[in-house]
């Protein structure tokens, strides 16, 4: 017991407690602080899945494609085609997508428009 009238014991678990409390409150808050660079995050994952599915429909239909003229293709035109999958948290219905051949390194370039 110390002069304060509690002992060793009390004080730990006391300790302890508070300890758990700050770690708690800590969580919370740095969730609620996450929220916020999750958009840029998201809108990120979107542009990412849009090229993966743009790279997948010009493997399948390269004939398609001119390759000495700009390409334009529509977030709809993949999804109609089930290359891409519109949900309410991805919608890029309306996104438009410009496909061009770099001839130097015999390839397709996808550029996602920001309209």
């Amino acid at each position: 017991m110390n002069n304060k009238g509690y002992a060793i014991k009390e004080l730990i678990i006391l300790l302890a407690i508070i300890t758990v409390a700050f770690g708690v409150a800590i969580t919370r808050v740095s969730f609620a602080y996450q929220n916020i660079n999750d958009e840029d995050a998201i809108l990120e994952e979107g542009k990412n899945t849009i090229k993966i599915a743009t790279e997948a429909y010009i493997k399948a239909n390269e004939k398609e494609f001119k390759k000495d003229a700009e390409n334009y293709l529509y977030g709809k035109d993949l999804a109609d085609k089930g290359y891409l999958i519109l949900t309410d948290d991805f919608d890029f219905k309306d996104t438009k997508i410009k496909v061009t051949y770099d001839n130097s390194l015999k390839k397709y370039n996808i550029d996602i428009l920001d309209e």
